[in-house]
């Protein structure tokens, strides 16, 4: 029995010795975090007049009561890219990835003068996001469309100047590091610009523009086709060494080439200069005469003709335009018929003149 009482002594010695130890710790707090970033949504090496895509990217976890709204500015230098003006799309295209349906109170193309941080020299685009908070989300807020305008021999890039988010109660949630730049590269190869007779119409000009005039290079390897924009510029891109015939052509009109270029290895991009496309070619035989003065006559008085220049994909644009409509101001009238008979007995291909 004495024994039993020693063992019951010394149990309890000890269990007041020693602290009393926490068996259910509280469980540590999830880690928060906020961060927006570039991805690709495309190629990131253009020609002139292509178009380069990106996204920003919002990610946010454990944010209470949840991310509710954003603001940023992006910088683009204007020389050598320009927004897209693409109908639907424009410039920065809002999604829906991250905030579901945002409200976009801010959507804006702004000088250097207007952008913060103040004192920058480059343009920007200024967005205000706003929509149902996120707590735990990731995905795309915006995408960024930009047209390649000049051939650069450095990446240009693209930069969150200054950038804020704000939770469901208004008060501001720390992004950590700002997001890395995103590069472009601008590379060609040839470049020109190809006008057309009578095109934008003038002085009612229409649906026309100088888009979608299609170059290639003849030969062996051929490269191509380009399209014109808007202006009628073109950039040819990806060329191996060589020397070339450009060939342009437009429906309705006869086609323009310039022979006897040379590309080399390492050298600036090949300068082809401007051409004019002579109009009245309309039944695309290389050569203007009486056939085609008929169709004209044929179809004298018709409006509501389709315009190819007008196509967001300028590789369906010969078929949906009417040749006849030589100026794509959408008549045929008295501008085609004139047109026409202004160069009767031209034979195509013409030299690559202005």
């Amino acid at each position: 029995m004495k024994s039993y009482r020693w063992l019951f002594t010394v149990v309890l010695v000890l269990s007041l010795a020693f602290p009393a130890m926490t068996v259910n710790a509280a469980a540590p707090q999830a880690a928060r975090s906020a961060t927006m970033y570039f991805n690709p949504s495309g190629p990131l090496t253009i020609g002139i007049g292509q178009e380069a895509v990106f996204n920003l990217v919002f990610s946010v976890a454990n944010i209470t009561p949840g991310v509710g709204g954003a603001e940023i500015y992006l910088s683009y230098d204007g020389d050598k890219v320009s927004p897209s003006t693409t109908p639907g799309v424009g410039a920065a295209e809002i999604r829906p990835d991250f905030f579901g349906v945002s409200t976009v109170s801010i959507n804006e193309i702004l000088p250097a003068a207007q952008c913060l941080p103040a004192g920058g020299s480059l343009p920007c685009i200024h967005l205000v996001l706003a929509g149902p908070p996120q707590v735990n989300q990731t995905g795309v807020a915006v995408r960024f469309h930009f047209i390649g305008v000049k051939q650069v021999q450095q990446p240009t890039c693209f930069s969150i100047t200054q950038s804020n988010m704000v939770d469901a109660d208004g008060f501001q949630v720390d992004t950590g590091r700002a997001s890395q730049p995103i590069c472009v590269n601008i590379v060609v190869a040839a470049n020109g610009t190809v006008l057309r007779q009578g095109t934008p119409a003038n002085p009612n000009p229409g649906n026309g523009n100088l888009a979608c005039s299609k170059v290639t290079t003849l030969g062996s390897p051929s490269f191509g086709p380009a399209f014109t924009n808007a202006s009628g510029v073109f950039g040819l891109n990806g060329m191996a060494a060589g020397t070339y015939t450009l060939h342009a052509v437009y429906p309705g009109y006869l086609a323009s080439e310039k022979s006897g270029f040379v590309i080399t290895n390492g050298a600036q991009p090949f300068d082809a200069g401007t051409t004019s496309l002579r109009g009245g070619d309309v039944n695309n035989d290389n050569a203007i005469n009486i056939l085609d003065i008929g169709t004209i006559i044929s179809k004298f008085g018709q409006t509501g003709s389709s315009v190819g220049s007008t196509a967001l994909n300028c590789a369906n644009a010969s078929s949906t335009d009417d040749p006849v409509d030589i100026n794509d101001d959408g008549n045929i009238n008295i501008s085609d018929l004139a047109i026409a008979a202004g160069n009767w007995g031209k034979t195509g291909p013409t030299p690559w003149i202005p």
